[in-house]
């Protein structure tokens, strides 16, 4: 994975695939995922060096823990 995330580009990807997709419900997921990150883009604005690290957004995911049923 690239060190470096430009927001702003993943978003224009995300618009340019809508663009071209067919389908109504994935041009609308595509839509929403190029809005979410232009607000990434807006929370974090480019300094030429990248993000600056990690971003700490919350989530609901379990922290790195074993799984007991995979064991």
């Amino acid at each position: 994975m690239a060190d470096q995330l430009d927001f702003t580009h993943e978003a224009n990807d995300c618009f340019r695939l809508a663009e071209s997709e067919m389908q109504p419900e994935i041009k609308t997921i595509l839509m929403g995922m190029a809005y979410g990150w232009l607000t990434f883009a807006n929370r974090h604005p480019a300094t030429g060096k990248g993000h600056g690290g990690p971003i700490d957004e919350p989530t609901d995911e379990p922290a790195d823990e074993p799984a007991d049923d995979l064991v």
